[in-house]
């Protein structure tokens, strides 16, 4: 019945389609680039003329098929005329113009003619070559030949980038927290309550436009960010009326058709939603309250309190996509208006077996002793929903206003089966067996709406724009439930054997709760909203008729605002109070009987069950928020070959945090801070094809909530509590880029790029002095340098064979990162050399990514490979008193794509592959015991890509301690898309 409701919606198509079809562009200078709004395109057959708005874009629509010639003039250039401009049948034909300036002030008419497909290689060349900061990105038609699922899967194919997590993404090497996150040019919250990030798996790819990471700052740009700004941008509207359906199923090689566990959960758990069926009951009494109630109202509280422990089995169904989507454009009079909306749907199963195991040190250099020895088994099951609806009515070419808005919902419904040794794995001869489960629910909802408006005055060339915008992230964690079982792995006394010695006992604790016991119930709200508003005005003029200048100033305003919520209950044993006792024997009952309802409170004079016992702290809950006030100025200036952008941003910063420590004291955060923060980038044009680019910028990096907040999380996978740290300061960055770029035509590309950043102050994610805590803390400095390559290039032009159709289908693309940082931790260790100097928390050596793409648009085929890789990485930074460095060893992804198309392009199969390899993910404690000497080629290679030709860092598996190892299957899967 849910598919059928979904596939309903796509009645709602209207069916009014033309036959003929669309011709869109822009039009650009020449000289540098820039966009030309008010120019004048005619289509000479039919006497049509449209003008360009104020970001250079036209747009016909409804043209007859056929071959045509357009003409193109504008104040101050020559007029161009192009020739065999082809027009097919409901087909978008895009074409992009550059026009040359007029080398004299005669009122002059120069007509150029050139071949369409000519010019539109040519000036796509001159958009991308004067682009005005260093930034990489991938377009909708690329993130459609990949078989991504969603945008954290699409950002790891561009240059530099990596993904840490399966979600949060690392530029340059530097983690999630060092980048930004915007969505169609607005802020967008963190999804995260335990780190400054954003979770990219939340949206789906299908509903992308485009992903651009811009890593050099201009004034115009926020002020914080180290690695870059990611952008996010949504579809937007349509060129021609259009309506798809989309519909497909996967298969996992672990995951599908084999045993699942699962716990009932809620009706609307196939949304995404908890529909209240883990919730905490209305009338439950707050942490406050519940402390003073006495043991008698405990014990009556958790008879009317419900939870359902019961396992099930049942075996995986394959995965399900869905997407229906439809665009419309409406005339009105002289007014366009524009409506696209589309909703998505996917359903992933997935199950992996973990190894996880702790370790002891023992005598200097003497290899350590296995202490914990866990195999853990997680069954998930993943949605990721969403809808999209956006608007735009652009009153003429100069007045365009738009209207969007996106909700995306993400869950992950997951049972994690772990059986293991808790301790004294290596040393004890009976050792004691751990089994224990974990019912784990989580819900994110991000809903996003923004207003924004364009505006050109030709008579002054004075551009407006401004936006704003309302962002909201809610997550949730209800009732997150464990249970822990023990025994012994043998009779204590096999001479006189006890049964109970072998029976798994529940670990339930009198008057305590904590990870070290069963029957936790854990909830959660994480709620975050983004209020911000920004407006810019820029002003273009003329020195000389071979430079432009524009002047752009601006104001921007952002209102953020958050509260978070833990409650962490525990079932205990109810006894020794007066006369009770408790009866034991419930400890034994399995986990689908114990906390029946029978079991709690007085279950007979004098016999005690269970009660609830609540372990929340004061500082479980906060509430924060922050206000940022900005402002720029920036120039930016062309002469000829150089075209250079300088100037200022400021920015002031208040952010408050409020919780409550203990009874009487309470924790207030409350501190602004304003910076002045410049920046410059200049790009040399050594001729029409290539360019040097130069750029210098400071950027700052300010201390999440959460990482303030002392609220403590314990995550039952990792087994790590994650504290936040009230003293945290901001961080500055200073940065400096340079970039050679080539574009020898026919949309390829190569570049090199060096870059270096001095920070001061950087937050790093630390592990406490006792065993399994992380925080936040300040090192005293850092710096983070390295250089990428990048080339895309259609082979028929790599092997000289113009003619050549296969070659001249076939592209290869490639981009290299070679990564370096060192963080000065004199102020926070004092061990060893390394703690003291080390790479930075997140950094890979390497990251690399790498593909063939085959396009027959005459056939209909196209096939796509692409591998990515990224370098051993730390995970978590050790404190040499007590936990060494946690590192992530490197892993290889290939995927693959097919696609085949029918009926006149109507009809789209997709098969995808997706993790090929299916290597292991393994976190190691680097030993560096009894290491061979490494020679020769693999030295250099070392050398190269790690900066350390022995590789010290690297996995060992014959010496390094394995301290997690995480088996994955390979994911097939088959996509159907009819667009009508």
């Amino acid at each position: 019945m849910r598919i059928v409701f979904l596939v309903a919606l796509t009645f709602c198509a209207l069916k009014s389609f033309s036959q003929n079809g669309v011709l869109k562009g822009k039009v650009l200078s020449d000289s540098n680039g820039a966009s030309i709004s008010g120019a004048s395109i005619m289509i000479s057959q039919l006497g049509k003329v449209e003008f360009s708005d104020q970001n250079g874009d036209f747009i016909f629509r409804d043209i007859p098929a056929g071959i045509y010639e357009i003409e193109f003039s504008a104040d101050g250039y020559a007029t161009k005329q192009i020739t065999d401009q082809q027009i097919i049948s409901n087909e978008i034909s895009e074409l992009v113009v550059s026009l040359l300036k007029n080398e004299t002030k005669l009122e002059e008419v120069v007509i150029t003619r050139t071949r369409a497909a000519t010019e539109s290689v040519k000036s796509l060349l001159t958009l991308q070559k004067n682009s005005i900061s260093v930034s990489d990105g991938i377009s909708a038609e690329t993130i459609r030949r990949t078989p991504d699922k969603n945008t954290s899967d699409v950002l790891r194919r561009i240059s530099g980038a990596s993904v840490q997590d399966n979600r949060f993404v690392i530029v340059r090497g530097l983690n999630d927290r060092y980048n930004a996150a915007y969505l169609n040019g607005s802020p967008l919250p963190s999804s995260e309550p335990d780190r400054k990030a954003f979770s990219f798996d939340i949206f789906p790819s299908n509903m992308l436009d485009n992903l651009i990471i811009t890593k050099t700052a201009t004034p115009d740009m926020p002020g914080e960010f180290a690695g870059g700004i990611i952008q996010v941008n949504t579809k937007s509207i349509p060129d021609k009326n259009f309506s798809s359906l989309s519909l497909g199923g996967g298969y996992n090689t672990v995951t599908t058709g084999n045993k699942q566990l699962y716990y009932e959960g809620g009706k609307t758990d196939w949304l995404g939603i908890d529909d209240g069926t883990r919730a905490l009951p209305s009338n439950f009494p707050d942490y406050r309250t519940f402390l003073n109630l006495d043991y008698l109202q405990r014990a009556e509280l958790a008879k009317n309190f419900r939870s359902d422990w019961r396992l099930k089995e049942k075996n995986f169904a394959p995965n399900f996509s869905f997407q229906y989507s439809i665009g419309r454009t409406f005339e009105i009079g002289e007014k366009t208006l524009g409506l696209i909306g589309a909703v998505t749907y996917n359903r992933s199963n997935n199950f992996n077996e973990t190894v996880r195991r702790n370790f002891e040190e023992q005598a200097v250099g003497e290899p350590t002793a296995l202490y914990s020895d866990y195999f853990d088994e997680n069954y998930v099951e993943q949605v990721l929903g969403g809808a999209l609806l956006n608007a735009s009515l652009k009153f003429n070419s100069n007045n365009t206003i738009s209207f969007k808005n996106l909700l995306s919902i993400n869950s992950d419904d997951r049972v994690v089966s772990r059986n293991g040794i808790p301790f004294e794995a290596s040393a004890s001869t009976n050792p004691l067996l751990l089994s224990s489960t974990v019912r784990w629910f989580t819900s994110n909802k991000i809903f996003t709406s923004q207003i924004y408006g364009e505006h050109f005055f030709p008579k002054d060339k004075i551009k407006i724009g401004w936006n704003t915008s309302y962002s909201s992230v809610q997550r949730d964690i209800p009732n997150l439930r464990r249970n822990i079982y023990t025994r012994f792995r043998d009779y204590i006394d096999p001479e006189n054997p006890n049964e109970l010695d072998i029976t798994p006992t529940a670990n339930i604790a009198n008057g305590n709760a904590g990870p070290d016991y069963g029957g936790g119930l854990f909830f959660s709200e994480n709620n975050e909203r983004i209020y911000s508003g920004r407006f810019d005005i820029s002003q273009k003029f003329s020195t000389s008729e071979t430079g432009d200048q524009e002047l752009k100033f601006g104001l921007s305003g952002l209102y953020r605002s958050k509260d978070f919520y833990a409650r962490q209950l525990s079932y205990n044993q109810l006894g020794g109070v007066g006369d009770l006792v408790f009866d034991q024997n419930l400890l034994y009952l399995p986990d689908e009987e114990i906390f029946n309802q029978a079991n709690m409170g007085i279950i007979a004079p004098g016999v005690g069950g269970f009660t609830l016992y609540d372990g929340t702290k004061y500082f479980d809950a906060y509430d924060a928020n922050s206000k940022l006030y900005a402002a720029y100025m920036m120039m930016d200036n062309s002469y000829k070959f150089l075209h250079i952008i300088y100037g200022a941003r400021v920015e002031n910063f208040n952010q408050q945090l409020d919780t409550q420590l203990t009874e009487t004291e309470v924790l207030k955060i409350n501190e602004t801070k304003f910076d002045f923060l410049p920046s410059v980038n200049l790009i040399i044009a050594l001729n029409k094809k290539q360019n040097l680019r130069f750029s210098y910028s400071k950027t700052v990096n300010r201390p999440e909530f959460r990482e303030l907040a002392p609220f403590a999380f314990y995550d039952f996978t990792t087994q790590f509590i994650t504290s936040g740290n009230p003293t945290l300061s901001r961080s500055l960055i200073e940065n400096t880029d340079f970039r050679y770029e080539f574009y020898p035509g026919r949309g390829q590309l190569l570049s090199f790029s060096l870059f270096y950043k001095d920070f001061k102050s950087p937050i790093e994610i630390k592990a406490g002095v006792n065993n399994k805590e992380i925080s936040y803390q300040n090192a005293k400095a850092a710096y983070n340098y390295g250089g990428e390559i990048e080339f895309r290039a259609l082979l028929g032009s790599v092997f000289n064979q113009p003619g050549s159709k296969f070659l001249n289908n076939l592209t290869l693309f490639s981009n290299l990162a070679i990564i370096r940082s060192e963080v000065d931790v004199s102020n926070i260790a004092a061990s060893t050399d390394f703690e003291k100097s080390r790479p930075m928390q997140g950094q890979s050596p390497y990251v690399f990514n790498g593909g063939l793409l085959y396009v027959d648009k005459d056939y209909g085929w196209s096939a796509s490979l692409n591998a990515n890789r990224v370098g051993n990485r730390i995970a978590i930074v050790g404190n040499v008193e007590a936990e060494p460095t946690l590192w992530e060893k490197a892993r290889t992804f290939i995927d693959l794509q097919l696609t085949k198309s029918f009926l006149k392009n109507k009809v789209e199969v997709r098969f995808n592959g997706q993790n090929l390899l299916a290597q292991d993910l393994i976190f190691y404690h680097n030993r560096n015991l009894n290491q061979k000497e490494v020679t020769g080629v693999s030295r250099s290679i070392n050398q190269f890509f790690t900066g350390d030709d022995q590789n010290l860092n690297g996995y060992d598996k014959n010496a390094d301690d394995q301290i997690w190892l995480t088996r994955f299957g390979r994911t097939f899967s088959l996509a159907v898309t009819y667009s009508f």
